[in-house]
């Protein structure tokens, strides 16, 4: 199966979808994502996969959505500025990704190296279990330019006060600090990245799907019942009010993440 942006590959019950901009650090563009969407439909339907890979080509696994190409940073050419009808569609369908990612109905892995940041950074963090190199460079850069972000688990996974401590202060930290906080379940050396994923892919692939399939709702169900939803649709929605007036883009988000990056880039 052949996508313009991802890589998809079967083997042994474990489907191994890598999104494939690696010129661009995987930033999620609207090929790259309506290529993921379509990646993990494939793998839904498919019987022979227990388990899914999210991966990436190159140096990193992601440096978060497109500043020139995607639904989250730029308006289409006949818009001057957000609305609120637009807006709120617009982080509709994007929730709807974070989720469907989190409620899919089988095992999802991410295997993160390098820059997992911002958006992408919310791709692993909707994954049943991630995985990543101990020198990989986690969190969300663009909290200077304040905002809501649109990603609920920040206190779900790390508590209030860590969560507090990562978006306030744009923090990014590396693989070993992700796995004491609980931002990632593992790290490990980067050489042994893909060794070690595979091996937790084979893990949960020999779980019967129908067992595994009711383990995973019910474990969801729980988080659900806590309201979980409710706070997806509040975070997507004040983070679409908040673009209202800002002009073409978020503005201050944008340009704090990218300044915070550029930042982060010099000193490693």
């Amino acid at each position: 199966m052949k996508f313009e942006t991802v890589l998809y590959d079967v083997k042994e019950n474990i489907c191994t979808i890598t999104m494939n901009r690696p010129d661009k650090r995987n930033a999620l563009n609207y090929q790259l994502l309506n290529d993921i969407d379509a990646a993990f439909k494939a793998a839904e339907d498919d019987p022979e996969v227990r388990v899914v890979i999210l991966a990436a080509a190159g140096p990193s696994f992601g440096a978060g959505y497109d500043m020139k190409d995607s639904p989250y940073l730029t308006l289409p050419a006949n818009m001057e500025q957000w609305t609120n009808t637009y807006a709120l569609r617009t982080l509709r369908k994007i929730g709807e990704r974070y989720q469907m990612i989190m409620y899919f109905s089988k095992p999802v892995i991410a295997q993160v190296q390098g820059y997992c940041v911002a958006a992408s950074c919310y791709l692993q963090m909707c994954c049943d279990i991630a995985v990543a190199a101990e020198n990989a460079i986690i969190g969300h850069p663009a909290g200077r330019g304040g905002g809501v972000t649109s990603m609920p688990l920040w206190v779900t996974l790390l508590g209030l006060r860590k969560a507090k401590e990562m978006i306030m202060m744009s923090k990014l930290i590396n693989g070993k600090e992700a796995e004491r906080i609980g931002l990632v379940n593992m790290a490990v050396p980067e050489a042994k990245l893909a060794e070690e994923t595979w091996k937790i892919a084979k893990n949960l692939a020999e779980v019967p799907p129908d067992g595994m399939i009711i383990m995973k709702e019910a474990l969801n169900t729980h988080l659900r019942i806590q309201g979980l939803d409710a706070e997806f649709v509040y975070h997507r929605e004040l983070n679409a009010l908040g673009r209202v007036g800002r002009g073409r883009g978020p503005g201050l988000n944008v340009e704090a993440a990218r300044q915070r990056t550029k930042s982060q880039e010099l000193k490693s």
